[in-house]
């Protein structure tokens, strides 16, 4: 999802590049201080007299007269150029100026020390008004031109200028301490919401002519009733009811100036003097709450804060309240679902959900790669880290396609603790950027529109300590209200530390959208570590770097993907070097589709199935304790491997390494290219027998489950967050038909059971087509493995009893194959379901996906006799008010012969089946495998 600011406060942060990673000839202005001696003193007057320039630049800002700084230019400046400058940049009435020079490098066509080129920030104020702007200038001392020779100090002149980038339109905005209303019968409404104040006082602050921030006190009454079921679902968990009813005694409202009369009534606002003690409280209110949002930190420029206006039908309420602390209503309109209510105190999402009209103008459906205003092709990532320090230094080139009518800056994903050093591109030059406050974003500024279908690059430099991620959501997991793990009283061993870099900790400058890209990684870190990371490992690597002064030696990796990646991960450890051989698995051949071009809201590009390949090369690294593990693990990820590729026809990547790191907690994670599976050492103090994603007579469970993310949530990724299932309970399907492949029907019986228990106990948390959010609000994740992997592998299976096992894989192949290296949605699986079964699926997966219900059937059997022998009538009865569709095992006993297993088909209120008895009939039992997700009665 994109980062609007609606719901993020924004952070300035200027350029300000590093010596060794800059543009070409760049360097920080300001670089220490030069050794004692004539060169000092020379280097000394330079920057005093740029510093002296720069001031003249700032006062004819201030002055507002084109004449003033016109008269700063060289002799041989194109004056043309400046005067456009000029009128851009200056003007009356401006209060407060400041300019920071941040970047300095030699001005090509001058002799060396007397011409350089500047990067300057530029904040100017008028009144409550304020632009900020990044520039390009040009100085030189006059007679400084290549071929001349000039021995005296000079005074410097502009000699050119450019503006690099501008953010325009900055509020200083203030409670009007000149004026209080009487909030008489007042009602805010948004969306599904309504705040009503019956009496109590209002303060505004106004822009543009109008209204754009209400601060409301006294004892009101929060009112919030989402549209959609799944929806008030959630604010049940959250409240206890489908409607959220709550006290409020403070309301801090932001909205357009044109679109007040849309959410109240200013009639009824009634002017009253003002009490100082209201006003206190108001401006306390206020301050508090304007820095959430819509806000530019300029503290280096400026005390005051700074603002922008929200955009047109774009609202937010950050409402107080006794019982529940703020709460925080938002429209976004440039979400896909664009209202949100959060809860501050616990930072949990309570409802995220598109609007009437944005449903109307997408439709029930969204793939976040149709929203995305650019795509990234390819990432050369060039990065050092340092696990010892937890450091990260990198350089990352993205080539970038515009997939909007026309884009004029982008924004990026990159960790906050990482400092943008840079940022350049080789058709745009010097870059101006800002840092999203605690949303790990960068926004990039281009200096003029770029148009749809239009390639560019970009470089951005960067540094910093990053702490490393988590396996993943694979790893069961101490925590939340419910731990699932019992810890015991043993002696411990540390487990061999692993630093994990991947989609959560935003090591790299990547798009903020997960999409498809080629990659080339040169990693290097400390020579007592090694690496495994997305992509093949090229040939010769690694390479030992030597040392040098305070450089410790390093290794240099290489990883190239050449097939497309979401997202670009590595893992660093001690891992031993066993030279054990890698396994080659062939991959059986499948029908494959030709190349296809999709052009719906993709500005016409083409989205290509990347390469096939007849063999999958399959390598282990391990830690030193863990080296025992590395053949017996290879040799069956390898069966794995040949097992899902049998399935589907196709291994999506040329290889795969399994780096198996020690841990106190099974689980693991699974970028493209390799899996790090998690190694519970003997010593660890923790069972975990209580969790859904824990099978105890699966032990290579995780494994399994990893290995089919290479297929499912990598080669095929799902296209927003309610499609999560998609990843991981295919996953989880395709580890348990391992099982039944390897272990035999008890077994694979055994996680259907567990599978179902976990499902139907945690059906009423909320429907599969949630994701992240499930259990999110208890800050239980074990309902979001419940649900998202058990129950969504049990709907898998009850599909392929529904359609029997030749059309379910093979509408399965026709899916994964017009998937391959895209993101898709459940819709899709349907369709293709649909194609193979010749049937509508539409109600099987609104019951299953959409709905969080869990059918109860009332079965009864009698014997009839008939004249070709005696046939057992079953009846089945839906009791719920809804009607699921859904297969059940009937385990027809006989006294005399083997029992027999029947499937019935239950797709209506009642239902029959007539099954002929081959034997001395004995009884029945109903759902004996645990395959149908239901509650059953016997009748």
């Amino acid at each position: 999802m994109g980062v609007h600011l609606s719901r993020v406060r924004i952070v300035w942060r200027w350029l300000v590049p590093a010596l060794l990673l800059l543009g070409p000839g760049l360097a920080p202005a300001v670089a220490g201080q030069a050794a004692a001696g004539p060169a000092a003193d020379a280097a000394a007057a330079e920057t005093a007299g740029i510093q002296a320039l720069l001031s003249r630049v700032e006062q004819a800002v201030r002055t507002g007269t084109a004449e003033s700084y016109l008269a700063l230019l060289s002799t041989t400046a194109d004056r043309a150029q400046a005067e456009a400058f000029a009128r851009e940049n200056l003007g009356p009435g401006v209060t407060m100026v400041a300019l920071h020079e941040r970047a300095r490098g030699p001005l090509e066509g001058t002799l060396p020390g007397n011409g350089y080129r500047l990067i300057v920030d530029a904040f100017i104020q008028r009144g409550d008004r304020a632009r900020v702007a990044t520039w390009r200038l040009d100085v030189r001392r006059p007679g400084g031109v290549a071929g001349t020779r000039s021995d005296e100090v000079l005074p410097w002149a502009l000699a050119g200028q450019k503006v690099l980038g501008v953010i325009d339109g900055l509020k200083h905005l203030t409670l009007d301490p000149t004026q209080e209303y009487d909030a008489h019968d007042l009602v805010v409404r948004g969306e599904d919401l309504e705040l009503r104040l019956p009496a109590g006082s209002a303060f505004v602050a106004r822009a543009d002519g109008g209204i754009t921030a209400l601060v409301l006190l006294g004892r009101g009454q929060m009112v919030f009733r989402p549209a959609p079921a799944m929806e008030r679902g959630q604010v049940k968990i959250f409240c206890g009811s489908e409607t959220l009813d709550t006290a409020f005694d403070t309301a801090f409202i932001r909205v357009n100036p044109t679109d007040v009369a849309n959410h109240f009534a200013t009639d009824a606002l009634v002017p009253k003097p003002v009490d100082a003690g209201e006003l206190k409280k108001a401006t306390e209110v206020f301050d508090r709450e304007m820095a959430k949002s819509f806000t530019l930190d300029l503290s280096e420029f400026s005390p005051e804060n700074w603002s922008l206006l929200p955009t047109a039908g774009d609202f937010l309420a950050e409402i107080g309240t006794g019982k529940f602390g703020t709460l925080t209503y938002a429209r976004s309109m440039a979400d896909p679902e664009d209202i949100t209510l959060f809860d501050r105190r616990h930072r949990h999402n309570i409802a995220l959900y598109a609007s009437k009209e944005k449903l109307a103008e997408r439709g029930r459906f969204y793939n976040e790669d149709d929203l995305a205003h650019f795509e990234v092709l390819h990432y050369d990532v060039d990065a050092s880290i340092d696990p010892t320090r937890l450091w990260v230094s990198g350089r990352t080139e993205l080539t970038v396609r515009v997939r909007a009518s026309a884009i004029n800056h982008l924004t990026l994903r990159l960790a906050d603790p990482l400092t943008v050093r840079n940022v350049s591109s080789q058709q745009y030059g010097q870059l101006l950027s800002v840092r999203v406050h605690d949303q790990n974003s960068i926004v990039v500024n281009l200096p003029s529109f770029v148009t749809q279908g239009t390639e560019f690059s970009l470089t951005i430099s960067y540094a910093g300590r990053l702490q490393p991620q988590p396996t993943g959501r694979e790893a069961v997991d101490v925590g939340g209200q419910a731990p699932p793990l019992t810890r015991m009283d043993r002696p411990v061993i540390d487990p061999e530390p692993s630093y994990l870099y991947s989609n959560q900790s935003y090591w790299y400058p990547q798009s903020p959208i997960d999409g498809y890209a080629t990659a080339t990684l040169r990693l290097t870190v400390p020579e007592a570590y090694q690496c495994v990371a997305s992509g093949a490992r090229a040939n010769g690597s690694p390479v030992q770097l030597p040392s040098g002064g305070t450089i410790p030696p390093r290794r240099l990796y290489v990883f190239v993907a050449t097939q497309p990646l979401q997202y670009l991960a590595c893992i660093i450890s001690r891992f031993v070097d066993l030279e054990t051989a890698p396994i080659t698995v062939t991959i059986p051949r499948a029908d494959r589709p030709p190349v296809v071009s999709d052009d719906a809201g993709d500005g016409g590009v083409d989205r290509r199935p990347g390469v096939y390949y007849d063999s999958l090369t399959l390598s282990v690294e391990t830690t030193r304790r863990q080296q025992s593990h590395e053949k017996p693990e290879q040799e069956r990820a390898a069966d794995i491997a040949r097992f899902y590729a049998s399935l589907m026809g196709d291994c999506p990547y040329p290889s795969f390494t399994l780096a198996l790191i020690e841990s106190n907690l099974p689980g693991g994670h699974s970028p493209g290219y390799f899996a790090a599976l998690n190694q519970p050492l003997p010593t660890t103090p923790y069972t975990w027998r209580h969790d859904p994603a824990s099978f105890h007579d699966y032990p290579e469970f995780f494994l399994a489950h990893e290995l089919a993310h290479q297929w499912w949530g990598q080669a095929v990724g799902p296209a927003n967050y309610h499609e999560e299932w998609l990843s991981e309970g295919f996953a989880q399907y395709f580890a348990a038909l391992y099982a039944q492949h390897s272990r035999g029907e008890e077994v694979f019986e055994g996680i259907l059971h567990q599978m179902r228990q976990w499902a139907i106990d945690d059906s009423d948390q909320g429907p599969i087509y949630l994701g992240y959010r499930l259990g999110h609000i208890r800050n239980d994740p074990r309902v979001y493995r419940a649900l998202v992997y058990d129950k969504g592998a049990l709907v898998l299976h009850m599909l392929r009893r529904l359609l029997g096992d030749q059309t379910f894989f093979a509408g399965l192949r026709r899916f994964y194959m017009a998937s391959r290296f895209r993101k898709v949605g459940t819709d899709d699986l349907r369709k293709a379901m649909e194609a193979e079964a010749h049937e509508p699926l539409e109600r099987f997966f609104d019951d299953w996906i959409y709905g969080d219900g869990i059918p109860h059937v009332a079965i009864g059997s009698t014997v009839e006799q008939t004249p070709a022998g005696p046939v057992l009538v079953v009846h089945a009865e839906q009791e719920n008010p809804q009607v699921y569709e859904l297969p059940v095992t009937l385990t027809v006993q006989y006294s005399d012969r083997p029992a027999e297993d029947v499937v019935m088909k239950i797709t209506h209120r009642t239902d029959e089946l007539r099954i002929p008895l081959t034997g001395r009939y004995r009884g029945l039992d109903i759902n004996r495998d645990d395959a149908a997700l239901a509650e059953f009665d016997r009748k």
